[in-house]
């Protein structure tokens, strides 16, 4: 049977943000919540068998953890 393996984007942005240093690239834009996401994502590689795999991000708007945590 093939494995897929949903990733709660939203959530390891969120996580990869506040985890990371103000890291910028040589002309000054920020890049430290996408390092640490890549990184986050190539660890979860290494550690989970699966065959497919999606990440997905929350809608532009309100979304169901803005009821969970008003």
């Amino acid at each position: 049977m093939k494995t897929l393996l949903l990733i709660d984007g939203s959530s390891y942005l969120y996580r990869a943000f506040h985890a990371m240093p103000d890291l910028r690239s040589p002309d000054g834009r920020p890049t430290g919540a996408v390092y640490g996401m890549v990184n986050m994502l190539r660890r979860l590689e290494k550690e989970v068998q699966f065959d497919y795999s999606a990440c997905v991000f929350d809608a532009k708007g309100k979304t169901f953890r803005d009821e969970l945590y008003p």
